[in-house]
């Protein structure tokens, strides 16, 4: 099964809520296997001392019907929600708001819209500067590419062809980098001229990821993981079987979820060559693995049987001591997000509550 198999499949529980609220999932973070019931979240006790004294969980703090994606500062995120400030559509039977994407202030819980639009609006993607968002216009899985100024409102097409929902990742401050519909990958300036960086010849791209001006995407069936080198134009191969791949900030060194079998992963970490220097966990899936801004620290989410092996986990990079944060957030709809400063992180999942989907976000708060 390839990943745009996976991914279709995983929608069908959840097909209307993800379809208006910026279609399908298919980031490291990508999980809409059926939402959990409820939003109760249990916070286990870890009772290995050298991890506990490592981290420790402050506090959880849960945002309903909202999809908070990113962060703008330290207490503000960019989040998708319904806008029923605009006139709802009719489908099947029962309305529908679009989805649009707002600004949140964690401190005062408020939020402004950044983009209105009667057409549904998601999967941001907000410049190193902060000075832009990348969003589309989902259509099903696919939707044509924007780019926000997020200073005067202004809004310009990022070309006109298609991409995949939540495919895509910063170069620089002004160019955002995507695969189109054929699988080259698109670099597309923030005054809307385009370019094609790499033909990969392969419609099958994915898992883009942008550090230290390399760009590392996924290619084919096998999971081929590959390396382009913006300065050059020289693309090597890195290694095969590879799911998921999170460069670290700093450029050093990848973290890299690979499949060790048909219902087995693991999340590892290797230098840039692809050798591996440490293994951080392993499970059925492994979603939504994130670096913090240091890359002391990653966040991953597992799914398993064995409560004691799923959840929200913060693993040392250094050491690999892993904590378990709950065992209940062993889904996530994105990748995780860290706040600038390293001590929030953001998990947004698809709940089922009175034979419904909505998003639930929660902001989690730890402390060293």
């Amino acid at each position: 099964m390839n990943w745009k198999q996976a991914a279709l499949g995983t929608l069908g529980a959840i097909a209307l809520l993800t379809t208006a609220a910026c279609g399908g999932t298919t980031e490291p973070g990508s999980n809409a296997q059926g939402g959990k019931t409820g939003t109760d979240i249990t916070v286990k006790d870890n009772t290995n001392t050298s991890v506990y004294q490592s981290f420790k969980l402050e506090k959880i703090d849960k945002l309903p019907n909202m999809r908070g994606i990113a962060w703008l500062s330290e207490d503000w995120i960019v989040s998708d929600k319904e806008n029923k400030s605009l006139k709802p559509v009719t489908v099947e039977g029962q309305e529908r708001y679009p989805h649009n994407l707002y600004r949140y202030d964690l401190t005062k819980g408020t939020d402004t819209p950044l983009k209105e639009s009667e057409a549904n609006l998601g999967a941001p993607l907000v410049s190193p500067d902060g000075q832009y968002l990348f969003y589309r216009e989902p259509e099903e899985n696919t939707g044509k590419g924007y780019i926000l100024n997020l200073h005067n409102g202004e809004t310009i097409a990022a070309g006109k062809e298609d991409g995949f929902i939540q495919e895509g990742a910063w170069l620089d401050n002004e160019h955002v980098v995507f695969p189109n519909m054929k699988g080259d990958l698109i670099s597309a300036s923030v005054d809307g001229t385009t370019k094609i960086l790499v033909e990969t010849g392969n419609f099958n791209v994915r898992s883009i990821k942008v550090s230290a001006g390399t760009i590392y995407y996924i290619t084919g069936e096998d999971g081929q993981l590959n390396a382009y080198d913006a300065k050059t134009g020289e693309v090597k191969q890195v290694l095969k079987s590879v799911e998921w791949v999170i460069p670290s900030n700093d450029g050093t060194r990848l973290a890299i979820v690979k499949r060790t079998a048909d219902t087995k992963r693991a999340l590892v970490l290797t230098d840039l060559e692809g050798n591996e220097k440490a293994t951080l966990a392993r499970g059925t899936q492994i979603f939504g693995t994130s670096w913090s801004g240091d890359d002391s620290k990653i966040a991953y989410t597992i799914n398993s049987e064995n409560d004691n092996e799923k959840g929200l986990f913060v693993s040392n990079t250094e050491s690999a001591e892993q904590f378990q944060i709950s065992a209940d957030m062993d889904n996530a709809s994105d990748p995780l997000a860290w706040s600038p400063q390293g001590h929030k992180i953001l998990l947004s999942q698809a709940v089922l509550e009175n034979e419904k989907y909505h998003f639930v976000t929660s902001v989690i708060t730890i402390s060293e």
